[in-house]
């Protein structure tokens, strides 16, 4: 019996340490860190890679790094780091702490002792950042993360004609996530302390226990943003969906292994929030009703409609007699909207498509609730005969029918039939979403259903309405 009970002790352990003792997956990270430039020094660089590359082991990363590095040794341990990528699989890492500019629109990164005097040099000299992106992509891994905290003032800008400030935007391919310490263009801080702003907030969200990578990177955002006062705006591009973790802990060992399990063998358990899974690419598109706060405190309400753009969606507000846009882009289940303002809003998405949203400087929040959904491919357009049905803000109910036509150029007409009132209106068609003026001070938006039933809302979101087709 007692050794019954000691085996059924060792099981449970070793079931609890294969849950919670290191990372399931492989992870290998590149870290460099250049700082003594002969002309732009950076302090806090080395000491920005050396904190990245400690955080990295402590979750799990086995790690090259190299500080003020020439273009030899970078371009040598950039090749190093893609064969042991290769050879590991699971999740790489780079990450620079340094100069980087752009050229022409391509990116690169500058070593130290480069002796750079023309934008020639820069060319031939620095490290385009397509050889670390080609590296990484040719191990043919589950998911690769590039961390940027190199838009640092350029110190070469009187010697180029071509180079702009900042960095180009560098958009992800599949299993790629992608993060630079500023919005593209623009100039990061190098800091007071340690640490540039970027990769000291990096560093506690990294370090922080059960962190999705979305939540990571959101949380790094949100601090740079609230400490620099607006000033600097970390930029994240991703396409991929799946979960991953930097630093997990909960585990979902059981309780009790009852004796079957000493002579079956099982599976180690896995974690609550698995560190890397796959997932597929949201589909977004449709029509939506907002609920959000205002950085004074007030509530409003309104309806959103979302239209795929690219890889982007164009984002439109209604919010009473106000029209605000936006444009937003993936981060891996994240999307970050810039609409016009100084903080951009950052939205989650949610089980049920729904999506929960934070201004950067964590004044106000809003939750957009799908209502309609529109088909994800082309359709036939809307024309015809069809039965209405809807419901008033008030509550009541109506029905009658309508009548849409088209010019042949995206253009629509629409004529509505409600008990003995008329009405009538014009719209345009994009991305399966159909937007039309009718008179009132805020439109109707329907989304096209690929069965070609219309579902849209009026009165900024208090109405309904519904228009099936009458073969």
């Amino acid at each position: 019996m007692k050794l019954q009970r000691l085996l059924s002790t060792l099981v449970l352990l070793w079931f609890v340490c294969a849950g919670a003792c290191g990372a399931a997956e492989p992870r290998t990270a590149l870290v460099i860190g250049n700082g003594t430039y002969g002309q732009g020094a950076l302090p806090n660089a080395i000491n920005d890679a050396s904190d990245v590359a400690d955080v990295l082991r402590r979750a799990g990363f086995d790690m090259l790094i190299k500080v003020d590095a020439d273009q030899r040794n970078m371009v040598d341990v950039i090749q190093g780091f893609g064969r042991k990528l290769k050879a590991n699989g699971g999740i790489g890492l780079f990450y620079f702490a340094g100069h980087g500019v752009q050229i022409d629109g391509a990116n690169y990164i500058v070593p130290v002792g480069s002796g750079i005097n023309s934008e020639r040099d820069l060319r031939a000299r620095a490290v385009y950042v397509g050889e670390v992106l080609d590296a990484m992509a040719a191990a043919k891994n589950g998911l690769n993360i590039v961390i940027l905290d190199a838009c640092r003032n350029n110190p070469f800008p009187a010697k180029t004609r071509s180079m702009e400030g900042g960095l180009a935007r560098l958009d992800s391919n599949a299993g790629t996530f992608i993060s630079f310490s500023i919005s593209p263009g623009a100039v990061a801080l190098d800091g007071d302390g340690r640490n540039s702003p970027y990769t000291k907030h990096l560093v506690a969200a990294i370090d922080a226990p059960d962190l999705t990578i979305e939540e990571t990177f959101k949380r790094t955002l949100k601090g740079v943003y609230q400490e620099t006062g607006g000033q600097q705006t970390p930029w994240i591009s991703s396409s991929f969906f799946g979960d991953f973790i930097f630093h997990p802990t909960r585990t979902t060992a059981p309780t009790f292994v009852p004796p079957s399990a000493l002579t079956t063998p099982r599976e180690p358990p896995r974690t609550a929030a698995p560190q890397l899974t796959t997932g597929t690419v949201p589909a977004l598109a449709g029509v939506y009703r907002a609920d959000g706060t205002n950085p004074d405190g007030s509530r409003y309400r309104g309806m959103v409609a979302l239209t795929p753009s690219g890889k982007d969606y164009t984002f439109k507000w209604w919010i009473s007699r106000q029209v605000f846009s936006g444009t937003g882009r993936f981060a891996g289940r994240m999307l970050v909207v810039e609409w016009g303002q100084k903080s951009p809003v950052l939205y989650t998405l949610s089980a049920g498509k729904r999506l929960d949203g934070e201004w950067a400087d964590g004044t106000a929040s809003e939750r957009l609730e799908l209502f309609a959904g529109a088909a994800q491919s082309a359709i036939s357009a809307p024309s015809g005969r069809y039965r209405v049905t809807g419901r008033n803000p008030n509550g009541a109910i109506y029905s009658g029918a309508a009548r849409i036509t088209s010019d042949g150029r995206s253009q629509y007409r629409m004529d509505w039939t409600v008990g003995p009132t008329k009405y009538a209106g014009t719209g345009t068609l994009e991305g399966n979403l159909l937007t039309v003026d009718w008179g009132s001070t805020t439109p109707i938006v329907y989304a096209v259903a690929p069965d070609g039933k219309l579902n849209g809302l009026w009165a900024g979101g208090g109405g309904e309405e519904t228009l099936i087709p009458d073969r």
